[in-house]
């Protein structure tokens, strides 16, 4: 029987059958050249003979923090036993609240021994508190201004805790208010502040509103703790002024709003500016306080919550009660007094629960 197969599938056929051979003899040369490559016919090095290994396990190479392995810290400093109470209390709040990173107190290097109440109180936290990280520094001082800020450059100590990759630095004249754990987890940056809102309008340019120093998210480097050391120490400035100046246009911002609150803030009649961006928002001081992680007492000329204060001081600096404020569904009536006084009811329950281990002999 004849076929008859149109001549353009014959062509397909004889295209299929030759790159069929082709792909055959291709193959059988390559088995044949890992044949003779197992047979030993290449005599290639063993990794073993590489001589650029034991040059490389030699070296003791530096990481930066981006490398290393994240390892957080709240970091606290005192430079007197008022702030060192200050500090446990606030680590005794971050505990409360659930935070699982790392304490760290620096303190002065005098305290590391000796019959000071300084070496005492923190001989007692070593024994009580063995989860704290103490770190003896030298305190950083300058002649400027009010005494009560005066080692105020103490806290960029903080620069220098390279076994952390990230370090929240916080001033101790404040209150924690809840777990602030999540902020580790913000965007990678050599420091990140909030916005010192209080001093800002609206209408001044990015580039011009001054950072807040009380609040610092930090990856601590070597490198920029000399250069911000050097700094503190040439200039004589406040940590505000020295924070400013090296890192104003790179700081990374935090939102000011929950972790940069002021007591002064509920004696306010304004509050466009700590609202802001939501200005035309109604101010609620229980539902602020209820979403905020820290809260920093700046009442001035109110003395700060551990110092000694004359009952005119205290009424002077009271929030107002206007005698037609009402209660509403969300808040109490007289709100703002009613949150700003408990914060200092609540500093001074604190002291009396935790501060007692620094009288100890």
């Amino acid at each position: 029987m004849q076929l008859n197969i149109p001549p353009r599938l014959l062509r397909v056929i004889a295209g299929c059958a030759a790159g069929t051979l082709v792909l055959v003899l291709t193959l059988s040369v390559l088995m044949q050249k890992r044949d003779d490559r197992s047979a030993g016919s290449l005599d290639l090095p063993a990794y073993s003979e590489n001589r650029t290994l034991p040059a490389l396990t030699e070296q003791k190479p530096h990481w930066t923090t981006e490398q290393l392995v994240p390892k957080f810290a709240y970091v606290q400093y005192a430079t007197d036993l008022d702030y060192l109470c200050n500090a446990i209390i606030n680590f005794y709040q971050l505990r409360r609240f659930g935070a699982r990173e790392d304490f760290v107190l620096i303190h002065p290097k005098a305290w590391e021994e000796g019959n000071s109440k300084g070496a005492k109180a923190i001989a007692n936290i070593r024994i009580k508190h063995p989860h704290i990280h103490l770190r003896p520094m030298e305190v950083i001082s300058t002649q400027k201004g009010d005494s009560t800020w005066r080692d105020s450059l103490t806290k960029f100590q903080a620069f220098a805790l390279t076994e952390w990759t990230r370090v929240l630095a916080f001033d101790s004249d404040s209150l924690v208010l809840n777990n602030m754990d999540h902020y580790f987890l913000s965007p990678l940056a050599p420091v990140a502040v909030p916005r010192a809102y209080w001093l800002n309008e609206k209408s001044t340019e990015i580039a011009k509103q001054v950072l807040g120093s009380h609040v610092m998210l930090i990856e601590p480097n070597m490198a920029r703790y000399k250069k911000i050391i050097n700094e503190a120490l040439q200039s004589g400035d406040f940590d505000m002024e020295v924070i400013n100046h090296m890192f104003k246009d790179s700081a990374m911002i935090l939102p000011h709003r929950r972790i940069a609150l002021l007591t002064g803030e509920f004696r306010s009649k304004d509050h466009s500016k700590y609202l802001a961006p939501d200005e035309d928002e109604e101010w609620n001081a229980m539902g602020e306080v209820s979403r905020s992680f820290l809260v920093h007492f700046s009442d001035w000329p109110l003395p700060k919550p551990w110092r000694r204060r004359t009952k005119k001081q205290w009424e002077d600096a009271l929030p107002d009660c206007p005698a037609d404020d009402r209660a509403t569904e969300d808040k109490p009536r007289c709100a703002d007094r009613m949150m700003w006084s408990g914060l200092y009811e609540e500093y001074d329950r604190l002291k009396g629960l935790q501060c007692g281990i620094l009288q100890q002999s």
